[in-house]
């Protein structure tokens, strides 16, 4: 099972940083915005969120990894289980990795999720999930180790395969993915000994092309959108061995690229002159932190920040948080 392979990897992760936690290069600016807690969760109850997405209604979509369950909170706090993916195997062996959210012209909203079933592999896929809840399957996701995921303005969908070095794209409105592509530099190499190389992770849309994380390369890759739709060359954005499991990415205004990473619990920013400061760490709260995502209206202001503080960590603490972006 993948995620008994998971929990074993700690050494080996350790030995692969070393003591470079500590030099890692990054500046670490004091007055820079703080994390504010949103949320706590309960990992006695299997609580371990990943992905997060809203709707310009000012709801918040929060998949729980774990229970392979999508919670929706509404403005006024108030929280439902919004959908749970079909999945018969045990807590825990059944994955929600990311979400995404596509206002339709007409009002309407389709939410998609990605999901890895290492019980069976039967329930593992890319999710359609309608308004009203209906489920359906994108065609031609089943065998992919689904992490992240990203829209473009035209309502297409890119979500990542991590173990296959890939990306995939379904067409706005289509029923089947495609590969968009697979390069060297978004594949992973066993190198962590998780059991799976771990390839391309995160991924957001900055303006005509894709940035992703490559989580065990340490490094964030750039891949143009053609005028076309086709992916154009791959080239690395940046690049560091203390990276240690680079996640989630997300990009605000321009030249500034905010970056997690898991192991090593930072939260960071890159400018434009390629400078690396981290904004937050494990003695701000986070623990294994994932999905980075600034949403649309109120949310906009803020950086959210998914602290998972799964699979590894002896004293989980998951959460969600959140930090007042520079004006």
């Amino acid at each position: 099972m993948i995620r008994k392979l998971l929990t074993a990897p700690i050494a080996l992760v350790a030995v692969f940083i070393g003591a470079g936690l500590g030099e890692a290069g990054y500046a670490h600016h004091p007055e820079e915005p703080r994390l504010e807690l949103v949320r706590k969760f309960d990992p006695a109850k299997s609580e371990f969120p990943k992905g997060i997405a809203f709707d310009r209604r000012g709801n918040t979509y929060i998949g729980m990894q774990y229970l392979g369950e999508v919670w929706r909170i509404t403005p006024n706090g108030d929280e439902e289980v919004f959908v749970k993916i079909p999945f018969s195997g045990p807590v825990g062996t059944g994955m929600v990795s990311s979400l995404g959210i596509i206002e339709e012209r007409h009002g309407g909203m389709t939410l998609y999720a990605t999901f890895v079933d290492v019980h069976a592999s039967s329930a593992t896929g890319v999710y359609r999930i309608d308004e009203d809840g209906t489920i359906t399957r994108i065609l031609g996701t089943e065998t992919l180790f689904g992490n992240g995921i990203a829209i473009d303005r035209r309502g297409n969908v890119y979500f990542s395969d991590s173990v296959g070095g890939a990306i995939w794209r379904v067409r706005h409105g289509e029923p089947v993915a495609e590969l968009w592509i697979h390069d060297a530099l978004l594949e992973g190499d066993g190198r962590l000994g998780f059991g799976v190389p771990l390839g391309v992770g995160g991924i957001t849309v900055d303006g005509s092309s894709l940035l992703v994380t490559v989580e065990e390369k340490s490094r964030l890759v750039r891949i143009p959108i053609r005028r076309d739709g086709s992916a154009g060359q791959p080239s690395v954005e940046y690049e560091h061995p203390s990276m240690c499991i680079p996640e989630g990415v997300a990009v605000v205004g321009r030249g500034r690229t905010y970056f997690s990473c898991w192991f090593e619990s930072s939260l960071n920013v890159l400018d434009r002159q390629g400078q690396v400061t981290q904004l937050a760490g494990t003695a701000d709260g986070l623990l294994g932190p994932v999905t980075l995502a600034v949403g649309p209206g109120r949310h906009g202001r803020y950086l959210y920040v998914v602290n998972q503080s799964g699979f590894i960590f002896p004293d989980p603490q998951p959460a969600l948080y959140r930090m007042a972006l520079p004006r």
